[in-house]
């Protein structure tokens, strides 16, 4: 897992989420697609953002990571989620869209994602 980064928007601690690779960039180079990760995506919940970091480099903006925490997965909706159970652990996390779609953070290993809530606080 990588180690621990603040958010450069709220300087609030950023929780690794997963890693990616950069099969695109490598394909450029003429390496052919890289299948080794090299892209840890992080999220900042307090302030609903996303950052990346490929190999040592900067903290940058994350889209993928704006998509798979902040973006609703009902296929019909896609709406913007917000927490709506804060913890500072991120698996008792709970996120919402205004249409109702409901979710919560899980962990796979040392990665994370969103589930469907199935039984939403009310």
């Amino acid at each position: 897992m990588p180690e621990s980064r603040t958010c450069p928007d709220c300087d609030e601690p950023l929780v690794y989420a997963f890693m990616d690779t950069a099969g695109v960039g490598a394909w450029k180079l003429g390496d052919g697609f890289n299948t080794t990760p090299d892209i840890a995506h992080y999220i900042c919940f307090p302030c609903g953002r996303s950052w990346k970091q490929r190999l040592d480099g900067p903290l940058t903006q994350d889209i993928i990571g704006d998509l798979a925490f902040f973006s609703c997965k009902n296929n019909d909706c896609g709406a913007p989620l917000a927490v709506t159970q804060w913890s500072p652990i991120p698996t008792e996390i709970e996120m919402a869209c205004a249409n109702g779609h409901a979710y919560r953070v899980t962990a796979s290993g040392d990665e994370l994602m969103l589930v469907s809530n199935a039984n939403p606080r009310t």
